[in-house]
């Protein structure tokens, strides 16, 4: 089960004026749930996808996210991370050449195109190979946790 977080740290400004206060801003955290690959969706080509379950919510605007791959997703040539939702798969996704085909860290920027919703949003990884998914998903090894980090515009 994902996870909603709210850190203690506030981000401070020396640009509030009376007519623009600015104060009490918070990251917040969205932690999905550990992503297995046997869980993930085959896109019917060189990509699988799987809804996290927990949604980032309204007015959320995205700054970027990580992975901690513990799990390589193998099998092909190689394995790349995008971070969206249903319709736009890389819409949090700065870049979108984070490798997951071996263990570690990644991670990317917001990209330019996650305005603002004013609807709760599904959040969506894309696992997408060189080569048919099947070949990743026969491999069996893949698993990660994706972390959204993200401000509410009040």
């Amino acid at each position: 089960m994902g996870t909603k977080h709210h850190f203690d740290s506030k981000v401070l400004t020396t640009f509030s004026s009376p007519t623009r206060p600015c104060k009490n801003v918070f990251l917040n955290k969205l932690e999905s749930q550990n992503l297995l690959v046997a869980d993930f969706t085959d896109g019917a080509s060189t990509s699988g996808y799987l809804d996290i379950d927990v949604d980032l919510p309204a007015n959320a605007v995205v700054v970027g996210w990580k992975s901690i791959v513990s799990g390589a997703f193998a099998g092909d040539t190689t394995a790349v991370i995008s971070v969206g939702i249903a319709g736009d798969t890389d819409k949090y996704s700065g870049v979108t050449t984070a490798s997951c085909f071996a263990t570690g860290t990644v991670g990317a920027m917001g990209n330019t195109d996650s305005a603002m919703a004013t609807t709760a949003q599904t959040v969506r990884v894309t696992v997408t190979g060189g080569a048919d998914f099947t070949s990743i998903v026969t491999d069996a090894g893949g698993a990660m946790i994706v972390s959204l980090y993200y401000f509410i515009a009040w």
